[in-house]
């Protein structure tokens, strides 16, 4: 759990986790839901003057309305969920969720030159959506970042980004999954690595 999928995603565009941290919002579409999401995170996370307390306040909270943690965290312990207890459960997903607070918090900061273009977003099944965007970067190439939305109780949800071909959510369920078999096939070895990187 080392420059695995944070390094990766702040090496190749990490900018575009920060869009999807923003209070909820109402829009018509999966599109018109991220538009309206990112431009209300700029307003929100990339103020000069916040200290990082702050930041991290804020980026826990966006997180929490913004994402579908409890769906996101049974997808990244995959398998490995039908061996652990409920505790062991209950006590993942809280760490889980600390451990994106604790990796991405800080590293949005500077958004000078940078802009998120929609183009447009494609069915996937009856409730989730891709929405279909790029990282317009004044001096780079374009980063493609695509969203997949699902639609819940009348409002949407980010279930997971794709940056450049590269699913958060797989990734990082591939990384925990080597954890976990590193230590003996026991999700207990992955919840002591996740207190050690959160401080718990």
């Amino acid at each position: 759990m080392g420059r695995t999928i944070t390094s990766r995603l702040c090496d190749c565009g990490l900018f575009a986790l920060l869009l999807v941290f923003a209070p909820p919002v109402q829009a018509s579409s999966p599109d018109d839901f991220i538009r309206t999401v990112s431009a209300k995170a700029f307003s929100s996370l990339a103020e000069a003057n916040i200290s990082d307390a702050d930041r991290i306040d804020r980026f826990q909270h966006l997180l929490n309305e913004s994402f579908d943690l409890a769906y996101i965290g049974r997808f990244v312990l995959g398998i490995n969920g039908r061996r652990a207890t409920d505790a062991e459960k209950a006590e993942f997903q809280t760490l889980f969720e600390k451990f994106l607070v604790r990796a991405y918090a800080n590293r949005f900061r500077d958004l000078t030159g940078k802009k998120l273009n929609v183009i447009r977003a494609e069915d996937l099944t009856e409730r989730d959506s891709l929405v279909i965007t790029r990282i317009e970067i004044t001096g780079n190439s374009p980063i493609p970042v695509n969203w997949k939305v699902r639609g819940k109780e009348g409002a949407f949800k980010i279930i997971d980004v794709t940056v450049e071909g590269i699913s958060m959510s797989v990734t990082q369920r591939d990384e925990f999954a080597a954890v976990i078999r590193q230590n003996g096939g026991k999700v207990e070895g992955l919840i002591k690595a996740l207190r050690r990187k959160t401080g718990d």
